[in-house]
């Protein structure tokens, strides 16, 4: 067990701890905190005695039948993320349907095309022979695990999949589920930014590159979505009588009902919840995403340009807030004077493009984060 806190903390965790850990087990207590985060897993697999170190965060519970399995690893062996709830707020139920969601496709669903399966931190079991032939983990990175990604891949080497689950806790709060966007959105563009080449020499087949690059390019989408709300803010006020051309929303529609389709089917087949279930946990995934865009379109432009960030953790405990979450604060500039308006200047395509997020933003104000 790796700590970088205080050590009166590190005190009180420890002498709780049941006294078996210390017949097999080791507490690291790191005091200076050099490093952050990926210095602190490099610790922990240095001084790991095993063959085969494992990655798992302080709030996931890995089954009996993922540990002895990736005991066997060879290289690199990545476990099925299960979100779990504890808190039953409104932003935990959704982020547990979307990550269900997504481990859906990302682990079973890639699996059965054969495609590259990137670490991604908690449930990877690493060889330590090869973590220490890539010398560990750099400390300059926020998203290790995609840079590990792109360090396999270079190498030929290609995680594979255990078919056995990890438990993972989800943000309970928006302030929770910013924190941890954010900085997925710095994180994945820096590495493309700085480490592209990896993946460009890696040798793997060219499609398999660019269905991985394709994964790691996501918040790309956000950049867009904050230019076309910044675009329809600045055409509200500068342009006026604008109609909507039904062929402007054809693009839209198409997206949109693939999108219901992938995940009525995954909601129906996999999920198996009802239909008012689908649409109630569907709408607020979207009104959470549709309301952190702008802001997770700051943070890719700032990892994709190499500019600073602090290292943050998501926070694991849930609290009750009491003032605008930043994320609110950012959509409502954008969103609100937009609608105004465009109203005023009888803008329709703006009007358009900016009312989601304005009722993102005042349903995320009344409802998301209220009993």
């Amino acid at each position: 067990v790796v700590f970088d806190d205080s050590i009166n903390y590190v005190v009180n965790v420890v002498s709780s701890m049941d006294s078996m850990f210390f017949s097999r087990g080791i507490v690291v207590a790191r005091f200076n905190s050099f490093g952050g985060r990926n210095s602190a897993l490099s610790d922990g697999a240095r001084l790991s005695q095993g063959d085969v170190v494992f990655i798992a965060d302080v709030d996931t519970v890995p089954s009996k039948e993922l540990l002895c399995k990736a005991k066997r690893c060879r290289d690199v062996c990545v476990g099925i993320w299960n979100p779990y709830i504890d808190s039953y707020t409104k932003v935990e139920e959704g982020m547990a349907y979307i990550t269900r969601f997504g481990s859906w496709i990302y682990y079973e669903l890639r699996l059965r095309l054969n495609l590259f399966i990137y670490p991604l931190g908690s449930g990877t079991a690493i060889d330590k022979e090869l973590l220490k032939s890539i010398g560990f983990w750099r400390i300059d990175v926020i998203q290790d695990d995609i840079w590990l990604g792109f360090e396999f891949m270079y190498r030929g080497i290609r995680p594979r999949l255990i078919n056995s689950y990890i438990d993972v806790g989800v943000p309970k709060t928006l302030n929770a589920a910013r924190v941890q966007q954010c900085r997925w959105s710095y994180g994945a563009m820096n590495i493309v930014s700085r480490f592209l080449d990896r993946v460009v020499e890696a040798p793997i087949d060219l499609w398999k590159k660019l269905e991985a690059l394709l994964y790691v390019f996501q918040p790309i989408s956000s950049i867009f979505a904050l230019l076309a709300f910044s675009i329809a803010l600045i055409c509200s006020i500068m342009e006026r009588g604008v109609d909507v051309n039904p062929t402007y929303l054809l693009p839209i529609a198409v997206t949109l009902s693939i999108q219901l389709l992938v995940f009525n089917t995954y909601s129906n087949k996999v999920l198996k919840i009802d239909r008012w279930k689908r649409i109630y946990f569907s709408g607020r995934v979207g009104a959470i995403y549709t309301l952190l865009s702008p802001l997770l379109g700051i943070y890719a432009l700032r990892g994709l340009f190499r500019l600073s960030y602090r290292y943050r953790v998501t926070p694991k405990v849930f609290s009750s807030r009491s003032r605008f979450d930043v994320s609110e604060v950012l959509a409502l500039s954008l969103s609100l004077p937009t609608v105004v308006m465009s109203f005023v200047h009888k803008n329709y395509v703006s009007l358009v493009i900016a009312f989601p997020l304005l009722l993102s933003s005042l349903y995320s104000l009344i409802r998301l984060e209220k009993g």
